[in-house]
């Protein structure tokens, strides 16, 4: 999921326009497979950082209660905003 999200913006474009300008095949693959090792790779130190962090916090039972429905209401509002704009 994260690798076709990142795919998505302005900034893969940026990224990947070296491997598309480069005529050789080789250059193009080892561009393109550190690419998506690197990102693999951010993602995953990014993704260990913010769990560490979360179990080092102390988890109060009003916020576990609540936390899921906010973040469903607000996924759904910023969704329908997107549709709508």
């Amino acid at each position: 999921m994260g690798l076709i999200h990142g795919l998505t913006g302005a900034a893969a474009v940026l990224l990947l326009l070296p491997a598309a300008v480069s005529a050789s095949g080789v250059w193009q693959a080892l561009f393109l497979g550190g690419f998506a090792l690197e990102s693999t790779l951010a993602m995953a130190a990014l993704t260990a950082a913010l769990s560490a962090t979360s179990r080092a916090l102390p988890k109060p039972e009003v916020l576990l209660r609540h936390v899921p429905a906010v973040a469903s209401v607000g996924s759904v509002l910023l969704g329908g905003w997107w549709v709508v704009a």
